[in-house]
């Protein structure tokens, strides 16, 4: 019964062609930003608790999937220190449970590399221009993109005091470019300890979000401090 059941359905495949689509493999790009104002390459309890949500996240990927690490500060590919690559697989070596840490660990010790100069702070804030360049990565799909950072664009595109102030605001997306990503932010409104972040929570997540949104994220996940909880 076997052999017919496989002559038939050999025949029915001749007769009509079946379209192969290739699976695309799923993708996550987490960045870190690494601006002056940044809590989370400033203060360890900061970055520990990226570090914490990191591992967690890896953790939890099926196989395969490609890791990027990335930093966010200053536009431009030039300006990136930070840019570390891995894939999940099925192999021991690269198996989520593996690289967890390690990635979580990359995040506990940004603190560290900047204090001892191995990361240089970066003055500006980019994370529109960010965002923009994830574009064609955004058109291939099942793509998630992670920030960590205050949320502060501070930039060519927006003047970091105004937008600090609260006297402008981000701009609205004229394309929805980033249709293929869910987005994550975390840490939106919180600044190093030596700055004030009060009421920049409240103020910056519905920014991002209306903005992300109009872009074409989904689905769209945005907090302040809460993702360490």
């Amino acid at each position: 019964m076997k052999l017919i059941k496989m002559t038939i359905l050999a025949a029915t495949t001749a007769l009509t062609p079946v379209k192969v689509v290739a699976e695309i493999t799923a993708r996550s790009i987490l960045a870190v930003d690494i601006s002056g104002t940044s809590t989370f390459l400033h203060d360890p309890r900061s970055a520990d608790a990226a570090g914490a949500w990191v591992e967690d996240y890896v953790a939890g990927l099926n196989a395969p999937n490609d890791l990027r690490m990335l930093s966010l500060g200053d536009a431009g590919l030039a300006h990136r220190t930070i840019d570390i690559t891995a894939r999940v697989t099925n192999m021991r070596a690269t198996s989520a449970a593996r690289l967890a840490p390690e990635f979580g660990g990359y995040f506990r010790s940004l603190p560290e590399l900047a204090a001892a100069g191995q990361i240089d702070v970066q003055g500006t804030s980019s994370i529109l221009a960010f965002f923009y360049s994830l574009e064609p990565a955004c058109q291939q799909g099942n793509v998630t993109i992670v920030l960590f950072t205050d949320g502060l664009e501070w930039s060519s595109a927006i003047d970091g005091n105004a937008f600090l102030a609260g006297t402008v605001g981000l701009p609205t997306p004229h394309r929805p470019f980033l249709t293929g990503c869910a987005v994550i932010m975390h840490g939106v409104g919180q600044l190093k300890s030596t700055f004030s972040s009060d009421g920049l929570e409240e103020r910056l997540v519905p920014e991002w979000r209306a903005f992300l949104d109009a872009a074409g994220a989904a689905p769209v996940t945005i907090t302040g401090s809460g993702f360490a909880f």
